[in-house]
This record gives C-alpha cells, sequence and structure tokens, in this order.
C-alpha cells in the first residue's frame, strides 16, 4: 500500500472521503460559540487573514497544495470539531514558523502534514470498509482493531468508561454481535480520522512552553510547572485523556501514596516536552466551552468519541515521555507503551503519522547582500508500506541519492525508538507484526 500527494487528491476528490454516520458530535451552546468568534474578531486574526499572509509567505506552489486542504479540514471541523476555525490561524501561522525554524533540522509543516496523515488513516482503514482496508494475514486492520476492542481484555478501560458516562450496560453495542461489529466499525474509523485531521493543534502551545523553559532566569516555568499539572489533573482527572497517565486505567482507591506525586511530574513533563498532550487538553477543552451542559440531546457515545480523539492525539506524540532520558535501557514509562490489543486508534495515528515523511517542506535559504529567499523545497515523494510474513517494512521515496541518505542518519534511531521489539514505543506483536524495518530508497 502506498501513500503520496497525487494519491491523496485523488481520494480527497470523492464524495464520501470524509464520513458522516456518527456526526454531529457536540450539542453547541450558541452564545459561548459566539464568544469565541467575538474574541476572534476583537484580535482581528481571521481564517481568510491567515491565509492571504500565508500565501505572501510561502508562494503559490505549496499554498496551493495547502490551501483546499485546510479549506476541507475546515468543513470537517463544524461537525467534529468546531472550534477549529478559531484555531487555525494561529496553526496556520506556527506551520510556517516551523519551516523555517533553525532550532530543529527537521521541524517541518503541520497545516499540509495534518490532512495527509488523515488521508493515510483513510487508507489503512479503508474508508471504514473492511474489504478496503490494510490486509494483515487473513484479516485487515480495521476488523482486527474492532475485534480486539470487543474483547474487553487490554480495552476494558473503554468499557468502564462508557458506563461511566452513561451508557446502559446491556446495550447490544458493546456485544460482539454483527450490529455492535458495524457500529464499532463506523465510530472506530470516524473518530481516528478526527484524531488524526487534528493531531498536530498542540504545536503553538508546546511553543510557549517550550519558551517558558527557556527562560530559567526569569523563573517562569519553576514554579508554575507542578500548579498548571495540578490544576490539569483536577480539571480532567476522571477524563479517558489521563488513563494512559494510570496505565491505561481509572485512577482508584488502589494507588500508593505516593503516586500522585509522580503523576504531577509526568503531567508537567508532557506539557512541556510534547506537542500531542497540550493538543489534546486545547481539544477537550475547547469542545467542552461550547457543549451545551446539561443537554437532554447528548448521547454518551458522542461525548465518549472526543474524549478517545483527544487520546490519539495526546499518545501520538508521546515516544519521548515513554522511553524517558535513555534509549538503551528498558523505558522509563513503560506503561504508557502503545499496544495494538490496548490501544488501536493511537497506534494506527501513531504510525500514519510517521508514515506521513512525503511533501513535508525543508526551507532552502539563498542569502544575498541586502536579502535572503526562501525555497521550500520537499525531499519525500511518498511512502509504502508491505507486509510481508510477520515484518512491517515501511519504504520512503526520495527525489535522489543525497536525500535518501541523509533521511538514513536519523531513520534508524526512530526505528529503534518506535518498532524495537522490546522497547518500541509502537507494539503490533498483537495482530502477528513481529518486526518492523524502515527504509529509504530513490
Amino acid at each position: 500500500m502506498d501513500f503520496s500527494l497525487n494519491d491523496y487528491i485523488r481520494y480527497s476528490n470523492t464524495r464520501n472521503y470524509f464520513p458522516k454516520n456518527i456526526f454531529p458530535f457536540v450539542s453547541i451552546n450558541k452564545n459561548k460559540y459566539k464568544d469565541l468568534e467575538n474574541i476572534q474578531k476583537n484580535n482581528q486574526n481571521s481564517v481568510s487573514n491567515a491565509f492571504i499572509e500565508l500565501q505572501k509567505r510561502v508562494g503559490e506552489n505549496y499554498f496551493q497544495k495547502v490551501y483546499p486542504s485546510q479549506s476541507s479540514a475546515l468543513n470537517f471541523s463544524q461537525r467534529s470539531f468546531p472550534p477549529y476555525k478559531f484555531l487555525l490561524p494561529e496553526v496556520l501561522a506556527d506551520d510556517w514558523l516551523s519551516i523555517v525554524d533553525w532550532h530543529n533540522k527537521h521541524c517541518r509543516d503541520h497545516a499540509l502534514h495534518q490532512p495527509l496523515t488523515a488521508y493515510i488513516v483513510h487508507k489503512l482503514l479503508g474508508g471504514g470498509i473492511s474489504s478496503k482496508s490494510l490486509k494483515i494475514g487473513d484479516s485487515n486492520l480495521l476488523d482486527l482493531s474492532v475485534i480486539n476492542i470487543l474483547k474487553w481484555g487490554k480495552t476494558s478501560y473503554i468499557k468502564e468508561y462508557l458506563l461511566d458516562i452513561g451508557v446502559n450496560p446491556k446495550s447490544n453495542l458493546l456485544e460482539n454481535t454483527p450490529i455492535g461489529r458495524e457500529f464499532w466499525k463506523n465510530i472506530f474509523y470516524e473518530t481516528t480520522l478526527i484524531a488524526a485531521v487534528f493531531h498536530d493543534i498542540g504545536y503553538p502551545w508546546q511553543y510557549i512552553n517550550r519558551l517558558n523553559n527557556n527562560l530559567n532566569s526569569a523563573d517562569f516555568s519553576s514554579n508554575n510547572s507542578i500548579v498548571n499539572a495540578e490544576h490539569i489533573y483536577n480539571c480532567f482527572k476522571n477524563r479517558l485523556v489521563l488513563y494512559p497517565f494510570n496505565g491505561y486505567k481509572s485512577l482508584n482507591r488502589n494507588v500508593p501514596c505516593n503516586w500522585k506525586n509522580e503523576l504531577l511530574e509526568l503531567i508537567s513533563a508532557s506539557l512541556s516536552k510534547t506537542h500531542g498532550f497540550p493538543g489534546a487538553l486545547g481539544f477537550l477543552y475547547l469542545n467542552d466551552f461550547i457543549r451545551e451542559y446539561p443537554s437532554k440531546k447528548e448521547l454518551p457515545f458522542h461525548q465518549f468519541s472526543i474524549d478517545w480523539a483527544s487520546v490519539g492525539i495526546m499518545m501520538h506524540d508521546f515516544i519521548n515521555i515513554y522511553h524517558g532520558l535513555n534509549n538503551d535501557s528498558p523505558p522509563d514509562n513503560l506503561h504508557m507503551r502503545l499496544e495494538f490489543d490496548k490501544d488501536p486508534l493511537s497506534c494506527i495515528v501513531a504510525l500514519a503519522d510517521v508514515l506521513e515523511e512525503f511533501e513535508r517542506p525543508n526551507v532552502i535559504l539563498h542569502k544575498h547582500q541586502q536579502s535572503s529567499n526562501f525555497k521550500y523545497n520537499s525531499c519525500c515523494i511518498s511512502s509504502e508500506i508491505d507486509i510481508n510474513n510477520g515484518v512491517l517494512n515501511i519504504i520512503y521515496k526520495f527525489k535522489n541519492l543525497k536525500l535518501a541518505a541523509e533521511k538514513r542518519v536519523y531513520m534508524k534511531n526512530d526505528e529503534f525508538k518506535y518498532f524495537h521489539p522490546d522497547f518500541g514505543y509502537l507494539d503490533f506483536s498483537s495482530i502477528g507484526i513481529r518486526k518492523v524495518n524502515m527504509s529509504a530508497i530513490i
């Protein structure tokens, strides 16, 4: 199965590219939504102005890739994440800043990357149709995801959460029946797609946190980080987004007496060292802010989808929290490993994020005496995956040997951190994938 920009364009032009079975997820309080609109108007930070400013900076070629993709995502967000339009100007601004940033050679765009990651999820899951989903042995990725969920083994935390928010314990949607499986195919596919479309919205927040961490002389963060963590803990301690911090379990009365302090330190680190956690919190907070509550229209599965998507947004970027300081020893936070039979949604979003290397621009500066010109050059042409005898091969295709060689320099470290059989962040062994190889070719 291969992935490329041209293939994305072909898929995204189809009538049913974005699903509509479960939407809308949120019953909106119109007054609260209007409050957010007024804030954006007062800041003079409209979506249309953001596109104009981005076009000035990146030129027509790259802009014509971003504009239709983000316009489509914006339309999708009206039913899946209505406040996205208030974030999009900052996402576009941060997108450009990341492309020209010198802190990290491999900091690149998110505005095009997010829709392309969602396209990869769409293709991996066959657009919600089992026969079109990625084949793994005699089964496929979509069915394997649903089967693992409905076993209620390692995924029992999902059932526990559903019951806690009001789903009838006798509901046939919780049973491994034809009706139950079809329902979970729809909700799993749509929620995974939502997580993929919005998985990088946390970058602007991470920038603020990173800035605070670099201003040690002003002591911006050292006194406030645990205070912020405590506030987040108090606000979200009953929500699904904090379950992975506790080994995919709710906090109960049996936790060690010192566990809360360790949990607060982990939350604090996640705020400053990831963009996934700030993104998940922003996604939840903005949805909560505009939500009509209490509401007679609210359905538990709709709210569950929002909470579930937030877990995928968070966990796609927890590889460094998981490993900690040392890559060559057991990870510091082994309980946060992404195992397919425990969290198939986050596994698929994280895999799609790894696969989406193509069309990510690196800026090339041409310096003149009085000015500098920027050229936005994408190195990778396409990505491909192949599964054979339990081995998943990830293949990146580049424009020339030099670019492929540059990718290989850091690719082996990525292969270890993501896919080492014992210590890798992503574990697909439960569905028969025992090894993952990454390669870069022309």
